[in-house]
């Protein structure tokens, strides 16, 4: 994930352009690549990570945040076209205390690694399969918009956009 903090002015695009092809052309390569040795496998599963980010961007980090938006919308058509050959699933992580970015490691608003691993866990283990694996604090993002709350959610992740508009 790579912060684009001066999306206002004229920039190189060479990191936006290099973060679209590692992170959302490679997994659709990626499953170009093996769906048809897939589809002759029994119980043949597809998971695709996407984040919060898809349905809630981090303002400044506009491009990865698109492009988990783009992974959810691919994964969704994919579920769609490989039903009952392929099963696919979404993780959507929320932020979670990783070396990512600085200071992410030890931020107390994020969830712990280790139970993040935990509940993923957890939930693959349910039977059926989740189709979104959805840990605790995620639906926060996932669910925004469909509850009314997408400003008030955007605004709490992006605490800079009332500075910028006061």
């Amino acid at each position: 994930m790579r912060m684009e903090t001066s999306l206002d002015t004229f920039r190189d695009l060479s990191d936006a352009e290099a973060s679209v092809t590692s992170n959302l052309l490679g997994p659709i390569r990626l499953t170009n690549a093996l769906v048809e040795h897939l589809a002759r496998q029994p119980n043949a599963v597809i998971v695709n990570v996407s984040s919060g980010l898809a349905f809630v961007p981090l303002v400044i980090a506009p491009t990865y945040s698109a492009i988990k938006a783009a992974i959810h919308s691919y994964t969704e058509s994919l579920r769609a076209v490989l039903k009952g050959r392929i099963e696919v699933i979404e993780l959507v992580p929320p932020a979670v205390q990783t070396d990512l970015t600085p200071g992410q490691k030890t931020n107390d608003r994020m969830i712990p690694l280790d139970t993040f691993a935990d509940q993923v866990i957890a939930l693959f283990q349910v039977t059926p399969t989740p189709r979104e694996i959805l840990v605790e604090g995620v639906d926060f993002m996932r669910n925004a918009e469909a509850e009314g709350r997408f400003d008030d959610t955007l605004a709490s992740i992006n605490p800079f956009l009332k500075a910028r508009s006061s």
